[in-house]
């Protein structure tokens, strides 16, 4: 079901004790295995501020969602401002039960602020125990979480995580806080995007749909066995985004370490930049560091697992040949300038909103570069909404950019390309 393959200089110098590595996993794009239960949340901001077209369209969205809903799906709508509030679910979508939540939807009426933790909280109680199902909420903001902490809004998110519930995160307009719907994304192995106008919000509902529909492994998980000596300091999610993962012990064995990967389709791939350090051995002899294996469920059924083959393991010998032990591995390089292009978005986005034109230049100006060498067609293309280039090859700020242009580059940050 899936192939593993580690990249790295396998050649370390004398008394070397730390080094890098990159796991690529990917899913056979053949793979036939049932269709996959699944549950679906919708959780829409009914806040005050999204009163007149933003609320309508949000109606309308969540609308085609349930419309197209099988009686095998369970579901659940869910609405929040100050408080949450369940219009719907969790039931399966028969006939009569997606036609009472539309007619909920269609009651809907904006007021109050924005708590998002209400509506997360909500839909972690609710599905919590629906571990044979791949689980996805799709959650729909126009603004800021103003009314908590960031603190309440964190645990929420972080009882999605554990219950392996995905969200797909959007924010209509550009009131709303990239940072908060980047977390909400990242944390829970989800996606977050813009959605500059109304009209736009079913479309974007359907597309996460149906990728959704696409889903045929869930609750997957990488299993990194290494022998005594030797540590992962970190381990962090390269392609197709960059987000830090967790390492959890696995209780049946105390050589392994456990980090959540998600949900995932057929053909999907994802690659992980470990961190690791370890004794230094002999010249000569070759260790083996890493040995992965994947858990997981497929089409409903119990949980299964498949060790990686050999060209999935980590092998290292230390050597007294210096250029040798001096290659940086070519995916080890892509991804390191991968993540300094994300920090320099980053940076950027801050200095700019700080005024330092200079400085903004500067590092969006090194960001596009970045982005241009390693083949980043799409950060590429949204710098480019941002900086310019005169006729003499100078980046300027561009004088076209917008609120939507800034923070369609803010809630991108962080999506990397592959090797090619």
């Amino acid at each position: 079901m899936f192939t593993i393959t580690a990249y790295h200089n396998p050649f370390l110098r004398v008394n070397q004790t730390a080094m890098q590595a990159v796991l690529s996993v990917k899913v056979d794009e053949q793979l036939a295995v049932g269709p996959t239960p699944q549950a679906l949340a919708i959780a829409l901001d009914r806040s005050g501020s999204m009163d007149g077209a933003k609320i309508s369209a949000a109606r309308e969205g969540a609308i085609k969602i349930v419309q197209a809903l099988d009686e095998s799906m369970l579901f659940m709508v869910v609405t929040f401002n100050d408080s949450g509030s369940v219009l719907a679910g969790p039931v399966l979508a028969t006939t009569e039960n997606k036609k009472q939540a539309i007619a909920a939807l269609q009651r809907v009426r904006p007021a109050g602020g924005t708590r998002m933790s209400a509506a997360l909280n909500l839909i972690a109680d609710k599905l919590q125990h629906e571990q044979a199902r791949a689980l996805k909420i799709l959650f729909l903001t126009d603004g800021r979480n103003e009314g908590e902490t960031r603190a309440q809004l964190n645990k929420a998110v972080a009882r999605c995580a554990e219950v392996h519930i995905s969200i797909s995160a959007w924010g209509v307009g550009t009131d709303w806080d990239a940072a908060e719907l980047r977390h909400i994304a990242d944390a829970t192995h989800g996606s977050a995007d813009i959605i500059p106008t109304p009209r736009q919000v079913e479309a974007a509902f359907t597309q996460a749909f149906q990728e959704m529909r696409k889903t045929a492994i869930s609750n997957a998980r990488l299993l990194l066995w290494s022998p005594n000596g030797v540590r992962i300091t970190r381990i962090e999610q390269v392609y197709p985004s960059i987000v830090p993962l967790g390492l959890e012990p696995d209780a049946g064995n105390p050589r392994q370490v456990v980090a959540s990967l998600g949900s995932l389709a057929a053909g999907d791939q994802r690659d992980y930049l470990l961190h690791l350090e370890m004794p230094a051995y002999p010249i000569g002899q070759q260790f083996m560091l890493i040995r992965p294996t994947l858990r997981f469920q497929a089409g409903g059924m119990q949980e299964l697992e498949e060790k990686s083959a050999r060209s999935g393991w980590v092998f290292v010998q230390w050597t007294e040949n210096a250029a040798q032990a001096a290659q940086i591995e070519e995916h080890i390089a892509h991804y390191t300038n991968q993540e300094e292009l994300s920090r320099s978005i980053k940076e950027g986005q801050e200095a700019l909103a700080a005024g330092d034109s200079e400085k903004a230049t500067r590092l969006l100006g090194r960001a596009l570069e970045i982005s241009e060498s390693t083949n980043n067609e799409r950060i590429t293309r949204l710098l480019n909404d941002i900086v310019e280039r005169d006729a003499r090859g100078t980046i300027h700020l561009s004088q076209r950019a917008d609120a939507v242009a800034r923070k369609t580059l803010a809630i991108n940050t962080g999506r990397t390309s592959k090797l090619k």
